[in-house]
């Protein structure tokens, strides 16, 4: 399929682009080095504006974030200093406001909201060019317009986590869902989502989006104006991802959807998805350019690279055995697992071919799950007196993906070991 590709100028860019930034012929400078007059030793403080929401690491002891330095102090001198710094945030800080998670001990050292946005003065170490933040001393939200509408956002990111708490567990599974904090989630369900080759879903990307865009569409069906309906459904996938902030597989999925979306508007109902890939692709590498080898960039444009090259022939053989519905989401799922088959094998040194088969029904009832959510969210902020038994009902549904997912995740892995 893809031989007839070969004389489209954006597919043939992002084939050379690939060439060149994985093979090693082209190094990428980064845009953003952290510079300053001060040596990284001696450097004690930091302030600057948070970039990104912090994401709980693994080891479960700090958040990471990406933070836009303005000034450096030593001991004895100061700085400025420009360029982003990957920092790491003690959990006992960042969880401050979370629901469950009140740390008396962290108001001395600075028990404030952190989100995107806002400009803090932090104090700890480097170490391999990564900042440790031991203190924070101080934060601030521009007076702007734009700083309102980050501190409107991290409002209503923190409430949004304290309805999901109440939810229990289920909230939690929703929560990572919706918004990509993950810290409510049950580490055994996130290690089984890993396990059985569903790590995509918990990953905000394209199937999050396609959601909300049918949201949007059956909102602009009921207008009945077709230009009316691709713009809702612009404002839908904008306020999605400034909710939820942009990650490399989110931000690869809000290009792709947008330039979608503007073929449409423009009259052309038969987009070319791999031209739009390819485009996205390029797109995507100018713009943050950091993301070129993030793992979630790689991993999600190969596996929908391999979704529209190979689903089509996957679906002809699934046809003659599965009904149409079935064939159509193992197609899917075939197609994606063996582009990325070979990144995982080399990069995590496993396999899960199970996920070919739990992608199939697993995906369904997670979408059933969001937009029971959705709809059970609005219903509590209308009648609050629902929200119990709304909760009963969003961890029956957890309930049931949990234990498939558990069932797939205890499938043999394909190992380098």
């Amino acid at each position: 399929m893809a031989i007839k590709y070969f004389d489209k100028p954006f597919f043939l860019a992002s084939i050379l682009c690939i060439f060149l930034f994985y093979s090693g012929v082209l190094n990428i400078p980064e845009r953003n080095k952290f510079n300053c007059l001060l040596p990284q030793k001696d450097i004690q403080k930091l302030s600057g504006t948070l970039l990104s929401s912090p994401v709980k690491i693994s080891n479960g002891k700090y958040y990471s974030a990406t933070f836009q330095t303005e000034h450096a102090e030593g001991e004895k001198s100061k700085s400025t200093a420009f360029g982003y710094v990957k920092i790491f945030i003690p959990s006992e800080l960042v969880e401050a406001y979370f629901p469950g998670k009140l740390f008396s001990l962290a108001k001395e050292k600075g028990a404030y909201i952190y989100e995107a946005g806002a400009f803090y003065k932090l104090k700890g170490t480097f170490h391999q060019n990564q900042f440790y933040v031991k203190e924070c001393n101080y934060i601030k939200w521009p007076q702007n317009f734009t700083g309102k509408l980050d501190f409107f956002r991290a409002l209503c990111r923190l409430h949004f986590k304290r309805l999901m708490y109440a939810w229990g567990s289920g909230g939690g599974l929703l929560l990572a869902l919706l918004s990509g904090a993950k810290e409510y989630t049950e580490e055994s369900t996130s290690l089984a989502f890993k396990n059985a080759g569903l790590s995509h879903i918990l990953a905000l990307s394209g199937m999050h989006l396609s959601m909300f865009s049918a949201i949007s569409i059956f909102l602009g069906n009921i207008i009945g104006r077709k230009k009316i309906t691709c713009l809702i459904r612009i404002i839908t996938l904008i306020l999605f991802v400034w909710f939820a902030g942009f990650s490399p597989s989110l931000l690869r999925a809000f290009i792709c959807a947008i330039l979608t979306l503007l073929g449409n508007m423009n009259g052309n109902e038969k987009t070319d998805l791999l031209i739009i890939l390819s485009f996205s692709f390029i797109i995507q590498s100018i713009i943050s350019p950091s993301d070129i080898y993030n793992i979630g960039f790689i991993m999600s444009y190969t596996a929908l690279a391999g979704i529209l090259i190979f689903s089509r022939l996957f679906k002809f053989i699934y046809s003659k055995l599965f009904p149409a519905f079935l064939s159509n989401s193992l197609a899917a799922s075939s197609g994606a697992q063996i582009f990325t088959a070979p990144i995982s094998l080399k990069i995590f040194g496993s396999f899960s071919p199970i996920g070919i088969i739990a992608t199939s029904i697993v995906s369904p009832l997670i979408t059933v799950f969001i937009y029971s959510g959705l709809l059970l969210i609005i219903l509590c902020m209308i009648l609050p007196g629902l929200s119990k038994p709304s909760g009963i009902f969003i961890n029956f549904l957890y309930t049931i993906i949990k234990n498939l997912v558990n069932i797939f995740s205890k499938a043999p892995k394909w190992s380098l070991n």
